[in-house]
């Protein structure tokens, strides 16, 4: 069995609720939201409306930035809230316009390990290239991702 086509299509607000002193981390929350525009697709995409409410700390050090971060979510497909996405992160600022990351993240039994680039093409935006690998049975085995995201 193959499908071919675009895949999930997601959207997400951020709320900064304190910024990164030296002895506190940030705290920031979010929502998520993920649109069905598969609805016959049945291996690619989503076919019903997702929605994620989840906050995180981000705390900088010398050798780089780690993240941590929970979420609950609601499908409408299956009409239920359950433990959303729990993700640990290392993203390490090489120059001015790139950065890297590695990203533990999943849901349940779907964990998958990500290895994360960002070219900034401004001071407002960034192109996100990133490739995710399954680390346990239920995950995607490989997922290639491409995003350009806006931050004010």
């Amino acid at each position: 069995m193959s499908e071919s086509g675009l895949g999930d299509v997601e959207g997400q607000l951020r709320y900064r609720w304190n910024r990164e002193t030296s002895r506190r981390p940030e705290l920031f929350s979010y929502f998520e939201t993920v649109f069905p525009l598969q609805k016959n697709k049945t291996l690619i995409g989503t076919q019903h409306w997702e929605f994620k409410l989840g906050s995180g700390l981000i705390k900088g050090f010398h050798w780089g930035t780690m993240t941590f971060r929970a979420a609950v979510e609601y499908d409408t497909g299956e009409k239920k809230i359950d433990i959303g996405e729990l993700a640990i992160e290392y993203l390490k600022k090489v120059s001015k316009t790139f950065r890297f990351g590695i990203i533990a993240e999943g849901a349940q039994d779907e964990v998958e390990l990500i290895a994360d680039l960002q070219f900034h093409i401004s001071p407002h935006a960034f192109i996100r290239l990133n490739n995710g690998f399954g680390i346990t049975s239920k995950a995607t085995d490989y997922a290639p991702e491409i995003g350009v995201l806006f931050h004010f």
